[in-house]
């Protein structure tokens, strides 16, 4: 009975570790791979370190090994893992590499933790810091004013915008303009206008200047010549000259459409009234009403040249004067008694010139009889060259007898 227990028993612990062999045979211990997606979190915790993720080309899935037996493998799927990558780990730039939470299973298989491995540890982040500076923005004009129109003043409101990306776009902006067009402009000028941003080798950057609106104001002015105005008359054998002012012209603005008809600005009258020497003064302007002066007071200087006369006195021999009215019927005889002096004054560069051959001489003796006339000479006379007083020439006349008018009457058959 013994012996037969004993058989019974070593019968039985053969069977269960043959069974045992034999279930392990057929449902093996083994390792499976399970692809999980990542889980990223809290990446506002970025924003609050003042970092951003330049790029977001890091592995979005990694592998979850599992060793079991492989019926409880069977019915795993990826999905019943979570890997969660963490970005609230991340403290400054330097951060870069962040381990990732421990694989968690949510399925209903029985796993010791100790069997689920993740391959991939760590995860390597590109990131940068966010930086946001201010930037002066540039009003910019283009096309063309009308003749005589400037710009006095160009601005932005608000004058500076601010830029906010990572610090390596930031470090590379090189300017922020605002573009208006000004062609034809002739009057001050509100608009707004979106930005524009350029890096520092003048290339636009086209992402950064949505949204950068500024109010632009243009103001407009035009340049008037300005003209001195004399009264009176300068001293005798003295002459007005030429002027000169500074400034010779000036920026006025306001009202548009007075600006389109003013063309010119003058002073108000200097006077030169019995002036014998160049005159130099200051003056004031005449500024239309609705017009203002632009960066400039309200008087000028003026140089006023008072040119001294050169006078001359020429002598009209009889042979250069000329008779003109005279009756050619040969009853009268016509002679210039004497030469006569002729005083003439101008310019001195004008009166180089001028010769008593240059000149014309005239007498006028229509409707006159015989005898002795004082007659006033004509002489024609250049440009900018007056005469100093009337002269008279003495002209006799007298009546040919009446046999010798004959005998020339003859003569000219």
């Amino acid at each position: 009975m013994k012996e037969f227990l004993k058989k019974d028993l070593t019968l039985k612990i053969f069977s269960i570790l043959f069974a045992i062999f034999l279930w392990f045979a057929i449902n093996p211990v083994q390792t499976e791979h399970y692809t999980v997606p990542l889980n990223v979190i809290n990446e506002e915790s970025l924003k609050s370190q003042g970092l951003v993720l330049n790029s977001k080309n890091f592995n979005k899935y990694v592998v979850v090994d599992v060793r079991d037996k492989g019926d409880v493998l069977d019915n795993i799927k990826d999905t019943d893992f979570e890997v969660t990558l963490d970005l609230s780990k991340v403290k400054s730039v330097n951060d870069k590499v962040i381990a990732l939470e421990p694989p968690v299973y949510l399925g209903r298989e029985r796993i010791n933790p100790k069997n689920i491995e993740l391959k991939q540890k760590t995860i390597t982040l590109d990131l940068a810091r966010i930086e946001e500076n201010p930037f002066i923005v540039q009003v910019e004009t283009l096309g063309k004013l009308p003749a005589g129109y400037e710009i006095i003043s160009k601005t932005a409101q608000p004058d500076t915008v601010s830029i906010q990306d990572i610090d390596t776009v930031i470090a590379s902006v090189g300017s922020v303009k605002a573009f208006v067009d000004v062609t034809g402009l002739d009057r001050n000028l509100e608009i707004r206008k979106e930005c524009k941003v350029y890096d520092k080798k003048g290339v636009e950057m086209p992402g950064l200047g949505k949204k950068l609106n500024v109010d632009i104001k243009i103001e407009i002015g035009k340049r008037v010549p300005v003209i001195p105005i004399t009264q009176g008359v300068p001293a005798e054998n003295y002459l007005e000259g030429e002027y000169s002012v500074k400034p010779d012209s000036i920026l006025v603005t306001g009202d548009p459409d007075i600006m389109d008809k003013v063309n010119e600005v003058k002073t108000v009258p200097i006077n030169i009234e019995k002036a014998d020497k160049t005159l130099n003064t200051q003056v004031l302007l005449q500024i239309p009403n609705g017009l203002k002066l632009v960066s400039s007071t309200r008087e000028v200087s003026v140089e006023v040249k008072i040119i001294p006369l050169d006078v001359k006195t020429y002598k009209f021999e009889p042979r250069d004067m000329t008779l003109e009215g005279t009756i050619n019927d040969n009853t009268l005889a016509y002679e210039i008694i004497e030469p006569v002096s002729v005083t003439l004054k101008g310019k001195k560069e004008d009166m180089a010139n001028v010769t008593v051959n240059s000149l014309l001489a005239k007498i006028d003796v229509s409707g006159l009889k015989d005898g002795e006339h004082r007659i006033p000479l004509q002489v024609t006379l250049p440009p900018n060259i007056t005469q100093s007083g009337e002269t008279k020439v003495l002209v006799k006349i007298t009546k040919v007898p009446a046999e010798e008018n004959q005998n020339l009457q003859q003569d000219t058959r």
